[in-house]
């Protein structure tokens, strides 16, 4: 008798911790599930919508660059300084160390940005749109401004397959976004 007391108090035992181990396992997964949830709101744009890919072009700060201008649909998307802000911009120094560190040349349609490790990004001639029309010579893109200057913005922009200085313009222009992120 008291060998099958024995047997059943094991038995009981390996049941009792599989039950357990179950549960804590469930209550991990929902506490990870809701802990994601209530913070989702709060993750950059680029790491949400998982649409953007980026390439590494070799540079020194292990900047990434995404392939192409962010997009909706099949056409790119044009916004606003203050809207675009809320992506992942690229700096100044950024911008100037893709210029200084990559080859560039007009490949077809696009501006051709070549890293050290042979990584390509294209840049089509995207133009900016002002309060009257649409300037399409030039591609165009929003850095990031660093500065609290409120009334003009930093854009870098190539033109003949040479990337220009950077310039500014007034906030309510819409131009291309293009995202970085560091590695």
């Amino acid at each position: 008798m008291i060998e099958l007391l024995d047997r059943a108090d094991k038995y009981a035992a390996g049941k009792t911790n599989d039950i357990i181990v179950k549960a804590i396992a469930q209550a991990y997964a929902d506490g990870f599930r809701d802990g994601y949830k209530a913070r989702e709101e709060e993750i950059p744009v680029d790491l949400r919508n998982n649409k953007t890919e980026f390439v590494d072009l070799g540079l020194p700060s292990g900047t990434l660059w995404a392939k192409e201008y962010e997009k909706t649909g099949d056409k790119f998307l044009y916004l606003p300084y203050f809207q675009a802000k809320g992506y992942n911009l690229p700096t100044r120094t950024q911008w100037e160390e893709l210029v200084k560190y990559c080859k560039w040349g007009w490949c077809g349609k696009v501006f051709r940005c070549t890293g050290r490790n042979g990584g390509i990004i294209d840049f089509p001639k995207t133009g900016k749109i002002d309060t009257t029309f649409e300037n399409g010579g030039n591609a165009y893109l929003w850095l990031l401004e660093e500065s609290l200057d409120d009334e003009n913005n930093a854009y870098a922009y190539i033109y003949n397959a040479t990337p220009q200085d950077i310039g500014s313009c007034f906030m309510g222009y819409r131009l291309p976004i293009r995202q970085v992120k560091v590695k």
